[in-house]
């Protein structure tokens, strides 16, 4: 347990704090948790990583890591993604979302995106506001 709470705080910004915002029972510390074991497993450098997510509460995780990070407007966290991704393709382009960000007001985005299939990594987390 020490050694992944070492390895997650790594990628931590050092300045925030602890305790996250977010709600008991809530699976968005896991989310980011899983997140930060997954990019140390792949042997990312932290260096090569852009995540960007848009509102709500899984808009937050951006706040807490030591990444580039791009906090963009209602669901079109894919579309600066994008942009990212063709303006260096050789960034990690990592995008977090909400269920109302991917596929409510960002769904077209949605689509858009999976058909460009440009390397980027969408994680949604429905949390059953807009597509319960």
């Amino acid at each position: 347990m020490a050694r992944m709470t070492r390895l997650i705080h790594q990628y931590l910004r050092d300045d925030k704090k602890f305790p996250h915002v977010w709600c008991p029972g809530c699976g968005n510390g896991i989310a980011l948790g899983a997140l930060l074991r997954s990019i140390d497993d792949l042997g990312y450098n932290k260096n090569d990583i852009v995540l960007t997510s848009g509102i709500g509460c899984s808009g937050r995780i951006p706040v807490y890591v030591d990444f580039n990070t791009l906090h963009t407007v209602p669901g079109r966290a894919l579309t600066f993604a994008t942009g990212i991704k063709l303006a260096n393709p050789s960034l990690k382009v990592i995008v977090i979302m909400g269920d109302g960000d991917a596929v409510a007001i960002g769904g077209n985005h949605f689509i858009h995106a999976a058909r460009r299939n440009i390397n980027i990594t969408a994680i949604t987390m429905n949390n059953n506001i807009f597509t319960g």
